[in-house]
């Protein structure tokens, strides 16, 4: 388990050690450049920084430099006219801690608490010493901002993109094959294993495409999210689709008319495809079923329910795509 993992991510995890790495050095050299007190801390504040996506990495930079102000502002002022040394800091670190959980800005604050130990430290706690933490703060921000750019955003989009046409194929797969065991012509595949293979799947589809939105700047990112997790729910509803076929003691003759659909319904799995057509054959069905003689014995009762209810379970199937669609076009 482990070693399958460490195949699969461990070019992965190279290129994000690499990226840290070289980043946060550069932070640490061009301070130490600069002839910054403290110039470590700009490595801190990289690494720091890059361990969230670009787009969480810019709105932490706005977070860090607003909460600096407040921070160097609460130092000078405690540390000047505070005499005791222990008390002020104490009231700094309630400050401090208190403005990030109020604006929501926890990421921040152990950089901000390490300044307040910089400017506690220095003999001479003046506007120079705060202008000296400021450049650190800058330094770390933009070498983490530039190092968190390098990411390969179309190498990832082309895998969902990928993705998506490998998950259409299986959905269809799984829906013929759910049409095939209604016909009795199934044999030896077990397609309920297939829907747990593909849950897992789509599992992995969604963590990547969360990925790919939080590096990606081009418009509409979050499309692949709503996809996967649409064909995720589809999925599920297979799941409950297979519990009520195993509740079927005997088939009754209905089931022709469900396995066609079925069979009919799996051409349209496509990304795009609004279902308006197949919900209105789905219609067309239930009303039929509902001129049907009605059952004699209780088993044929039974039967007819879950059929029923195989077809209700279509219906969400369907549905779940409309919906999907109906937003997709309305983010557009």
């Amino acid at each position: 388990m482990y070693l399958d993992r460490l195949k699969a991510n461990w070019k992965k995890w190279f290129i994000y050690s690499l990226r840290i790495a070289l980043g946060s050095s550069l932070a640490v050299l061009t301070a130490h450049a600069c002839g910054l007190l403290f110039y470590t801390q700009a490595g801190v504040i990289c690494i720091f920084s890059m361990l969230t996506t670009a787009k969480d990495t810019l709105k932490l930079s706005v977070a860090r430099l607003i909460s600096f102000g407040i921070t160097a502002a609460a130092a000078f002022v405690l540390f000047h006219y505070v005499p005791s040394e222990w008390v002020a800091f104490g009231i700094f670190i309630f400050i401090t801690v208190m403005v990030s959980e109020l604006f929501g800005w926890g990421a921040a604050l152990s950089a901000n608490v390490v300044a307040g130990t910089h400017f506690l430290s220095v003999d001479d706690f003046t506007t120079g010493v705060i202008i000296n933490e400021f450049y650190i703060v800058i330094i770390g921000m933009v070498f983490a901002f530039l190092f968190n750019l390098f990411r390969a955003t179309d190498t990832t989009k082309k895998k969902l993109d990928g993705g998506i046409a490998s998950i259409q194929n299986e959905m269809q797969s799984i829906l013929t094959g759910t049409a095939d065991y209604l016909a009795g012509t199934l044999g030896d595949r077990d397609i309920w294993k297939e829907i747990d293979v593909l849950l897992s799947g789509l599992n992995r589809w969604i963590h990547l495409s969360a990925e790919y939105e939080g590096n990606s700047f081009e418009d509409n990112p979050e499309y692949y999210i709503r996809y996967f997790e649409m064909r995720e729910r589809q999925c599920e509803i297979l799941e409950e689709l297979h519990a009520e076929l195993r509740k079927i003691k005997s088939l009754p003759k209905q089931v022709a008319v469900v396995e066609d659909y079925i069979r009919y319904m799996s051409k349209y799995v496509t990304a795009m495809n609004v279902p308006t057509e197949q919900l209105a054959r789905l219609d067309d069905i239930f009303a039929h079923m509902k001129n049907e003689p009605l059952p004699v014995t209780r088993d044929e009762f039974e039967n007819r329910a879950v059929l029923y209810h195989i077809l209700m379970s279509l219906e969400d199937f369907l549905l779940v795509k409309q919906r999907y669609i109906q937003t997709d076009m309305a983010v557009k």
